[in-house]
């Protein structure tokens, strides 16, 4: 019996007493044989050529059985796509995943998404005066970077002790506003992690505060400007202690060669590590702030910064014992030109901290967004 499709008029031949639907193979439209619509009289109907049968085999030859994985194979195909084509995905399932997609900010009362939205307000409030501590901290190295500049030229300048008070002192307000920064974003909303890495990042935060003011209260450890200058500051002790770690490595294979700070510096280590553990525990806090607004491309990417963060002091460590090993190796000694090395050294250290930190800035401003707009990867992109 020949057919006709009524969406692109190809003929196609079926079984005489066909009811079922039927499949054009060329546009791929199923209908019914009631629906073809009858081939014209005048139209010459031609035969199908029959395929040429290939000459009969010699009962020599092999008599292996044939395989009909193929046909198999693509009758199994065929229903697999009848299938598709009349077995359309269940409405559970479509729901299902509609809610995989969404979470579950939709199904919230208006009260608890009011709550939600004033939890997003705190985060966001937290992950900002973070990121400003973050600037407070890159500018009160820029402070010390034009103090080394300075004294690095002393035969000429004398070097200002102004840059080290205002480097202290924007140190200080930088602990006081990451530690209220914090605080407002462990009270933002929950996420996975959210609870263990806020509490861990607030009690760094604490240590490393007391650390740091013992320090400047005792006045006994003295800072990495003791060994250059004799006016030295209390205030040198403020804006970070990452400078400390820098000596690490190079006091213990070349503590007699007078090429590190005098004076105790135990503490300051402790405490540049302490401040290096703070970074990282407030970076992964924030990961998880970013999570809870549906962003997992910043979460990871907050976590790549931490990882930024706890490489710094390995990185100082390891320029600065160098720097140092090359100087002793070679019997460069003491001289002027080694401690004005030793001084340049110093300032792309300093500006190595700016670098390493300045990704976890940009990473703080972006989930300060994320907490002002959340749900943003549920809007569906153009």
């Amino acid at each position: 019996m020949l057919l006709t499709c009524p969406n692109c008029s190809s003929g196609l031949e079926v079984p005489d007493g066909t009811t079922a639907m039927v499949r054009c193979p060329a546009c791929k439209t199923v209908f019914a044989p009631d629906d073809s619509p009858a081939p014209d009289e005048d139209e010459d109907y031609e035969e199908p050529r029959t395929r040429a049968r290939r000459p009969a085999r010699d009962d020599d030859e092999d008599d292996r059985p044939r395989r009909r994985a193929s046909t198999n194979r693509r009758s199994d195909r065929d229903d697999e796509r009848q299938n598709r084509d009349f077995d359309p995905m269940p409405e559970g399932e479509e729901r299902k995943k509609r809610s995989r997609r969404s979470g579950t900010h939709e199904a919230l009362s208006p009260q608890e998404k009011a709550s939600r939205r004033q939890a997003f307000e705190r985060a966001a409030w937290g992950c900002r005066l973070i990121w400003i501590s973050f600037v407070l901290f890159m500018l009160s190295m820029v402070l010390i970077i034009i103090f080394f500049f300075q004294l690095a030229l002393a035969r000429f300048i004398s070097p200002s002790m102004m840059y080290i008070t205002l480097a202290g002192i924007l140190g200080l307000i930088n602990w006081i506003v990451a530690a209220v920064g914090v605080g407002l974003c462990l009270s933002g909303p929950r996420a996975p992690g959210h609870w263990g890495y806020g509490i861990a990042a607030a009690v760094a935060t604490l240590v490393h505060m007391v650390l740091v003011l013992t320090l400047v209260a005792q006045g006994r450890e003295v800072g990495v400007l003791a060994a250059e200058s004799t006016d030295v500051s209390r205030w040198e002790l403020l804006p970070t202690r990452l400078d400390a770690t820098m000596f690490y490595l190079t006091m213990a294979v070349y503590q007699e060669q007078g090429f590190t700070p005098k004076g105790q510096f135990i503490v300051s280590m402790i405490t540049g590590v302490v401040e290096m553990t703070r970074t990282v525990l407030i970076m992964m806090m924030l990961s998880c702030l970013a999570r809870a607004a549906l962003d997992e491309e910043l979460a990871h990417k907050c976590t790549r910064t931490a990882g930024v963060a706890a490489g710094g002091p390995g990185l100082i460590a390891l320029i600065m014992f160098l720097v140092v090993a090359s100087l002793i190796e070679t019997n460069a000694g003491v001289n002027l030109f080694t401690l004005v090395l030793i001084v340049a050294v110093k300032m792309g250290i300093y500006a190595i901290l700016i670098g390493v930190l300045f990704p976890a800035f940009m990473a703080a401003r972006e989930v300060d967004d994320a907490c002002v707009e959340p749900f943003q990867s549920l809007i569906p992109q153009l």
